[in-house]
């Protein structure tokens, strides 16, 4: 489902990033996914979507808050952050919050910090997909339910591209604060109600 919306973003985001500045965060981050993806087909499901939910919803309010990291962004700093999304991506699917919040706390301006975010973004999703057909986690329903939602996703991000770069940039991370809000209340709430 995100592969074509993947690479229509990694085109943009090469042109503003700073990859020699966000390697050790992108190499810990792929090292880290298959030992998330461990833990994903280790631990109870519903476990794992409760930590998620948490997860997911402590990251957004600590961003939308204007949190940041008060300390000088180091390749260590990096490093960490890589782990510990590329843990949370393996074994919820959700890794983006970790990294979001220290590349926020960089202080860079916007198009930059877009730029490294979605190409860290990028390599999850192309790692993810190597790890979840490693362990043989493809299913029929994944892949109708890829299909299927792949268009709305497209279009969706096409959309909130160009609203971006129209006068969004105002707006972005506050939209996207909103929907992984509501992501991580609604799964933690439906977490709770099925068996």
């Amino acid at each position: 489902m995100e592969i074509p919306t993947t690479i229509y973003l990694t085109y943009f985001a090469i042109q503003k990033c700073k990859f020699k500045d966000i390697s050790p965060m992108f190499f810990s981050m792929l090292a880290a996914i298959p030992i998330g993806t461990i833990f994903l087909v280790s631990i109870d499901e519903k476990l794992i979507k409760i930590t998620m939910s948490i997860l997911v919803i402590f990251f957004v309010i600590l961003i939308a808050k204007g949190w940041r990291l008060k300390l000088v962004i180091t390749k260590y700093v990096l490093i960490i952050g890589g782990t510990i999304s590329g843990l949370m991506q393996g074994a919820t699917g959700m890794g983006g919050p970790p990294y979001a919040t220290i590349l926020l706390s960089k202080g860079d301006n916007d198009d930059l910090t877009r730029g490294n975010i979605l190409i860290m973004g990028s390599g999850l999703v192309l790692s993810a997909l190597l790890s979840i057909y490693y362990f043989n986690l493809f299913t029929k329903e994944v892949v109708l339910i890829g299909v299927i939602a792949s268009p709305f996703y497209i279009f969706s991000s096409f959309i909130g591209s160009k609203f971006y770069y129209l006068s969004g940039n105002k707006y972005y991370r506050n939209i996207s604060l909103f929907v992984l809000g509501l992501i991580g209340a609604g799964t933690l709430i439906i977490s709770f109600f099925e068996n």
